[in-house]
């Protein structure tokens, strides 16, 4: 049995958009203190923080106040119309509407939107009803139109099989010294079962989440991507974070994370908070890791092939109390 390092996966949807009110400019400052801390302080009087193009912090607020406290921080400040919490509260309401094939919503911090994403496949009567429900909320929602499909890919993927289908290893784990495997959920559910590489599937969860350990019957698990990046943290995901993803079928792509807490429905099945990017992947990539340099992200679940979105680590590493190998 070769040694697993980690490798891939596919599920998903997506794309990006244009709305935006005033920035403000950074002064001179001292030591910056880091976003959460600032937003901490803000309370309700934020649309959330993002990454601009070169990779440095934007704080968004409502009112020209706290946009003097964030400068006074050391931050860059942008006044925008919605708080997180307006922002937030629409995706909830999209939510409660249920199932409709093959569309997708998520909070694009950066554009201060909320983005729903339908597809040709979209069922014509339920895509009106949709586009109907979401006019009420004028600008604060953004609607993306999208050719082909979301779809559920299992196929391909050459680290991880059980005979049926074939996924990739998405990071190796670790719990009470066991060494496992972090992949997608939906390679269990919908791909027969396992055993994977001879490991016995400890638990997993699709959909709703699109999580699963496997036991690493390898008996080598360090804590790297098939690049040799190493990671040594899970960390959320931020709009504007220029990240990678590897795959068997794509190879290593990068691109840069478009939204977060993201809702699609594809194929009949619903999955809620992952986030989404501009990296391609492809069939047979289904599993496996987004990263940004040493912080691992997530498993990749699905897309259209323009656009990756993959289920938090974060979110994975707390349901099952795994960590990341120390060596």
């Amino acid at each position: 049995m070769r040694s697993t390092r980690s490798r891939l996966g596919v599920l998903g949807v997506a794309s990006f958009g244009a709305l935006a009110l005033g920035l403000t400019a950074l002064p001179a400052a001292s030591a910056a203190m880091t976003p959460a801390a600032v937003l901490a302080g803000l309370g309700t009087a934020t649309g959330g923080h993002y990454l601009d193009d070169a990779g440095n912090p934007v704080v968004t607020v409502v009112n020209n106040a706290d946009a003097a406290k964030v400068r006074a921080s050391g931050l860059t400040a942008k006044v925008v119309r919605y708080s997180l919490d307006q922002l937030t509260q629409v995706k909830q309401r999209l939510d409660a509407t249920g199932g409709i094939p093959s569309t997708g919503w998520g909070l694009d911090i950066a554009h201060n939107q909320v983005v729903v994403d339908v597809y040709d496949a979209t069922p014509k009567a339920q895509r009106a009803g949709l586009l109907e429900t979401v006019r009420q909320y004028g600008d604060l929602v953004r609607v993306d139109h999208h050719p082909g499909a979301m779809s559920l890919f299992i196929k391909g993927g050459d680290e991880i099989s059980n005979g049926q289908a074939a996924c990739s290893n998405g990071f190796n784990v670790e719990k009470n010294g066991q060494k496992l495997l972090l992949s997608a959920g939906h390679c269990e559910k919908l791909g027969g079962g396992g055993p994977w590489n001879d490991g016995q599937t400890v638990d997993a969860v699709f959909p709703t989440e699109d999580n699963m350990i496997v036991e690493n019957a390898s008996g080598e698990g360090p804590s790297e991507i098939n690049d040799g990046t190493k990671i040594t943290e899970f960390a959320d995901a931020t709009v504007g974070e220029q990240m990678k993803r590897a795959g068997r079928t794509s190879g290593v792509t990068s691109g840069k994370v478009t939204k977060v807490d993201y809702t699609f429905e594809a194929e009949g099945y619903t999955v809620y908070h992952e986030f989404c990017t501009t990296a391609h992947s492809d069939h047979g990539d289904s599993g496996g890791p987004a990263y940004d340099g040493g912080k691992g992200l997530g498993t990749l679940s699905g897309g259209d092939t323009q656009t990756s979105c993959f289920f938090p680590a974060t979110l994975s590493a707390k349901r099952y109390g795994v960590t990341l190998p120390q060596s």
